[in-house]
């Protein structure tokens, strides 16, 4: 074994020096990177607009995963040339940031590397949006301190559009002024009304970001008056959550209705927000007053960015992770989120069959019940269904019992892990599965974070096995790729990550590899498919996803 572990050091060191010699930029000599490579042709990522051009795909925000392996491995090889071409691909972004500070990135703006232009889907219109991104923040301080505060303000001031009622946008302008010296000095509201009526959707996963980098800045530079307003805005949504149940909230507003629906369901406003909250819309008659899109605790697109697992998986996670580096400042953050697991473990998780249930916040299972009309949340007559507990949820329950050590949270986390089938892990002495056939980066993260807070040898071992698992299932013609079928290679997918990660481990130095936070960065818009079709997508869904011919 020892020697497949050697080998996998081997070809992590094989894969990152590909990705320095082959994908910066080959147009220009700057120091950006591609989102990723065509595997048989050797090419960098391409998408294709409305027109059918193509742009040659630099997202920073499609990157964090990959930064943090280049100095995860620096920092267990003694090598920084990898961490500083993260380093100057960072800078470079900094330099050419917006008037405000504001780095063109994200869901819906990135770098064409054949032009050096700043590019997005027609569709989007170069609008600034992170979501679930959590970025390296602390790799970005070491690189530039002023320009990572000014930017982290930057965020705020672009998504925050009305601060005395925490209105919020999740498509940011750029260009926006503030006043950087003294940009937190705004009066809170006391005691804003939960689920109110205003103007924007403050959805979750944009909120979440936006916590995020607040604390972060506070952890980075000691802005207490950041953290103040991360506190602030987490407030939100807790103070939005059923008062019966504790679960939710999606956002912590309905959105204000300023008009009239069109008639039409084939109308593409028809299930527009301007016509007000579209679950009560879609839900009211049938459901009442629980049918509210704050409310809704289940999705019909099994791709979605929205739904439960955004609340319960990707926030709860980076605010638990977040809560651990506060320390005692934290606390409230990590009280919040150990709350809400524990309320959608008790309404929503059938342990027996290790599927979650649909719910609105009052905890009622709609499983089997259909959709009664057509609406946001998809065509009249789609049935609402259980899905398996994703991976990333089962992450969140396990880094939150290891921070928060709830007693309610470790049967749910054990019974998790069995149904996985990753052995029993409620015994003094884990009887953990080194037979499973497990191969996620994620079960592996959980793994590590087993053994980093019990120091039991057997949760590394079933990291181990898992390891070479994920090694064997990903690791192809010097590549990391979802499977050998697979064509297109993403830089940001987080394999080499949890690799690494075991190998540090493995030395006693998990500290010195920067810890996982989410599954990184996508593009979102109208893209020209290979048929000609233009379809609104995603590059994690069309592009990466596609296999060898």
């Amino acid at each position: 074994m020892k020697k497949n572990f050697d080998s996998i050091l081997d070809d992590l060191a094989q894969y990152a020096d590909t990705i320095l010699a082959h994908y910066r930029d080959p147009f220009h000599g700057t120091p950006l990177f591609a989102d990723g490579c065509d595997r048989d042709s050797g090419e960098p990522i391409r998408w294709r607009n409305q027109s059918g051009q193509d742009w040659v795909v630099s997202n920073l925000a499609s990157q964090q995963n990959l930064f943090r392996f280049f100095s995860g491995l620096s920092a267990l090889t003694g090598d920084q040339t990898y961490e500083q071409a993260a380093q100057a691909a960072i800078q470079w972004h900094f330099d050419h940031a917006d008037s405000s500070g504001l780095i063109h990135w994200g869901g819906h703006c990135f770098i064409d590397l054949q032009t050096l232009s700043v590019v997005g889907p027609e569709n989007k219109n170069r609008v600034h949006e992170l979501k679930h991104h959590c970025p390296f923040y602390e790799l970005m301080y070491r690189t530039d301190p002023s320009a990572t505060r000014r930017l982290i303000k930057a965020i705020w001031n672009t998504h925050v559009h009305d601060w005395e009622q925490m209105g919020m946008t999740r498509h940011g302008d750029y260009g926006l002024s503030f006043e950087d010296a003294t940009f937190w000095q705004k009066p809170k509201t006391p005691g804003l009304q939960p689920l109110r009526e205003m103007a924007g959707l403050s959805f979750v996963n944009i909120g979440n970001d936006l916590i995020y980098s607040a604390g972060m800045l506070y952890c980075l530079d000691g802005d207490r008056d950041a953290l103040s307003w991360g506190e602030f805005l987490m407030q939100q949504y807790v103070n939005s959550r059923h008062p019966e149940t504790g679960l939710g909230c999606y956002q912590y507003n309905q959105p204000r209705k300023t008009g009239e629906p069109p008639q039409d369901e084939s109308d593409p406003q028809y299930t527009f927000s301007f016509w007000g909250d579209r679950a009560q819309r879609q839900f009211g008659p049938e459901y009442g007053d629980v049918a509210r899109e704050a409310w809704v605790l289940f999705k019909v697109d099994d791709q979605a960015l929205n739904g439960p697992e955004g609340i319960y998986g990707d926030c709860a996670l980076a605010q638990t992770q977040l809560a651990r580096l506060l320390g005692d400042a934290g606390q409230p953050l990590l009280e919040w989120t150990t709350q809400g697991l524990d309320a959608w473990a008790h309404y929503a998780y059938d342990g027996a069959t290790h599927e979650i249930k649909p719910i609105f916040a009052d905890g009622k299972d709609l499983t089997g019940q259909r959709l009664p009309r057509y609406g946001y949340y998809g065509p009249a007559g789609t049935p609402l269904t259980r899905r398996a507990l994703p991976d990333h949820v089962f992450l969140a329950y396990v880094v939150n019992w290891a921070v928060s050590r709830s007693d309610t949270l470790w049967p749910v986390v054990c019974q998790m892990a069995t149904n996985i089938g990753l052995g029993d892990w409620s015994t003094e002495e884990p009887a953990v599965n080194l037979a499973t056939d497990n191969d996620q980066s994620l079960m592996l993260f959980a793994a590590l974070e087993m053994y980093r807070v019990t120091g039991k040898d057997a949760f590394l071992s079933l990291a181990e096995t898992i390891g070479i698992n994920l090694h064997r299932r990903s690791f192809h013609d010097g590549l990391f790729l979802k499977s050998p079928a697979h064509r297109y290679c993403r830089f940001d997918d987080v394999e080499p990550l949890a690799l690494l990660s075991l190998l540090a481990a493995k030395a006693g130095r998990l500290h010195d590899v920067p810890e996982y936070r989410s599954q990184g960065g996508y593009i979102h818009g109208d893209m020209t498919l290979p048929d000609g079709q233009v379809k609104n997508t995603m590059d994690v869904k069309t592009i990466y996803p596609t296999l060898r011919a």
